[in-house]
């Protein structure tokens, strides 16, 4: 009588990290290690060249085009294109330079090119977001189970602070999806996970939907772990609803009546500093307010 196969055996550490896998999106980890540092500042871009688009041109194709006319975006753009080419490439290259494009390029150029919205019938505007990562080489071309991923990346210092930091910032704190913090850091956190071995990616050309490249098949005793960790980026109600929040933010940034007045005020402000909101602007009128309240009292 023949027997079933048996599941596909795990890493045997894995057995000994059971305890820690306790439920979706918490692995114990270290809280997040990176400070929150953010810099916000205008766009500087030429968009006199977006003109050679057709109006009705997807959003995706009009992201790469303001990446293309930014110099130093175009720059880190064109570098792990080369690396991630499919004659060139070597997956630890192709993640070497990702992750030097999603650390060094501009928040607004690179969350634009990776988060840009489609119409689900867009094939190639869905087709160009997910290929911004370039899955045929950074990904594995055989999805591995998903614990073996999560243990590759926690014996890897850099991947265990980025996965650290997903999960302090986009981590559901309850059964009703209330988010740990705001969505901008969320945000921060999943693209910082680019170019490691947990990259997650959009799962197909007509969904905004993520997931990991792996698969919770063969892991025995440990599948309940396993769908865990895997939900933890396809069902995770803070990275799906900052996502989407990015993406609609995307859609009116384009929008024909906002996209002038918009843009023209970004552009003053950047050649008159006179222009820029000063930060010592709400803390005056504080203290103005705070004397006339005294007087009125004496």
């Amino acid at each position: 009588m023949a027997h079933p196969p048996s599941p596909r055996p795990l890493l045997p550490a894995l057995l000994l990290l059971l305890p820690l896998l306790l439920r979706a999106g918490d692995y114990k980890l270290d809280v997040s290690p990176y400070e929150d540092t953010v810099t916000r500042k205008p766009w500087k871009m030429n968009l006199s060249k977006l003109n050679m688009l057709k109006p009705d041109s997807d959003l995706c194709l009009k992201f790469a085009m303001m990446c293309t006319v930014n110099d130093k975006c175009d720059r880190l753009r064109k570098a792990y294109g080369e690396a991630c080419s499919r004659s060139r490439c070597q997956r630890h290259t192709c993640q070497r330079q990702l992750r030097s494009f999603f650390e060094k390029a501009s928040e607004p150029h690179a969350q634009g090119l990776l988060l840009c919205p489609c119409a689900p019938t867009d094939l190639g505007c869905g087709q160009r977001r997910r290929n911004t990562i370039a899955p045929s080489c950074s990904l594995p071309s055989e999805a591995p189970n998903c614990l073996e991923l999560w243990h590759i990346c926690v014996s890897d210092p850099l991947c265990r602070s980025r996965l650290a930091d997903f999960q302090t910032h986009c981590h559901p704190m309850d059964i009703l999806g209330t988010c740990a913090t705001e969505q901008s850091k969320c945000l921060r956190a999943y693209m910082g996970l680019i170019g490691t071995a947990m990259t997650p990616n959009f799962v197909s050309n007509v969904t905004a939907r993520v997931a990991l490249s792996c698969t919770c098949r063969g892991s025995g005793n440990l599948q309940e772990e396993c769908e865990r960790l895997e939900e933890s980026f396809s069902r995770n109600p803070c990275l799906m609803e900052a996502i989407a929040a990015k993406m609609r933010f995307h859609s009116q940034l384009f929008s024909q009546d906002w996209t002038a007045s918009t843009f023209s005020m970004m552009e003053r402000q950047n050649k008159n500093p006179a222009l820029r909101p000063q930060p010592w602007v709400p803390s005056l009128f504080s203290c103005i307010l705070t004397l006339i309240l005294l007087l009125s009292l004496w």
